[in-house]
């Protein structure tokens, strides 16, 4: 299940992810603030929902986006009880506020997803794919580590999320992945993190269940934070 957004801005930050976390807590405390407490009871816990963000006709002036067009957010989880609230919760703002930027919402729509019907599926990044190892170090993903840390992470949001892991390890085809390196505010405080990350299509073989459940939870690390969201194409 997906949801995509859009809104009008004139300015948009170029380190954007903790604003619409910011977006997406807003809209399910409208909703439900026991729910809201529910998942964000721990730092620690893994959140049933990833996004990406897309920007029409924009340009780039010192550490913001100047927005001609407007700014598109597709939000999915697996979890209907997740996607009930958030949509309620949205569908009751129709401004968003965050430090200095300001966003009208304009258009709610559910999107088709494409099925997973096989072992193996064509998917692309919606939000850049991060994989690290145990040191909070990136893993590049011509490294022999990066599947075992996929599999890792993924195995984690399964058995936190849905309570079972992985059905089947998966296997990692690089098809075309550029690296890409993000600079975001994800502390609190004004400082800078880098978390290199990889954008682009890819195969993905494994079980159907866990593929259909990942696409939408999100793959990899800081799925809830704006990275690891895809979509089957």
């Amino acid at each position: 299940m997906r949801i995509h957004i859009k809104f009008q801005t004139q300015t948009f930050p170029l380190k954007y992810r903790m604003m619409i976390v910011s977006l997406i807590k807003e809209a399910l405390q409208l909703s439900s603030k026991e729910y809201f407490h529910k998942i964000y009871a721990s730092n620690n816990k893994k959140r049933p929902f990833s996004f990406g963000v897309y920007l029409h006709d924009y340009e780039i002036q010192a550490d913001v986006f100047q927005v001609n067009g407007y700014v598109g957010v597709t939000v999915a989880s697996p979890d209907p009880e997740f996607m009930l609230y958030f949509y309620n919760g949205i569908m009751s703002m129709d401004e968003f506020q965050y430090k200095t930027f300001h966003m009208s919402r304009m258009k709610v729509q559910m999107v088709h997803t494409q099925p997973v019907t096989g072992s193996v599926v064509k998917m692309k990044t919606l939000s850049p794919l991060l994989i690290q190892n145990k040191q909070a170090k990136p893993v590049l993903v011509d490294e022999p580590s990066f599947e075992k840390e996929l599999n890792y992470i993924s195995d984690m949001i399964l058995r936190e999320i849905r309570g079972i892991g992985l059905k089947q390890p998966l296997r990692f085809m690089n098809k075309n992945m550029k690296k890409v390196v993000v600079k975001e505010n994800i502390h609190s405080g004004n400082e800078t993190l880098f978390f290199t990350a990889y954008q682009g299509i890819f195969l993905l073989n494994g079980h159907p269940e866990d593929l259909e459940f990942l696409s939408e939870a999100g793959l990899g690390f800081r799925s809830s934070q704006g990275f690891g969201a895809v979509e089957v194409i």
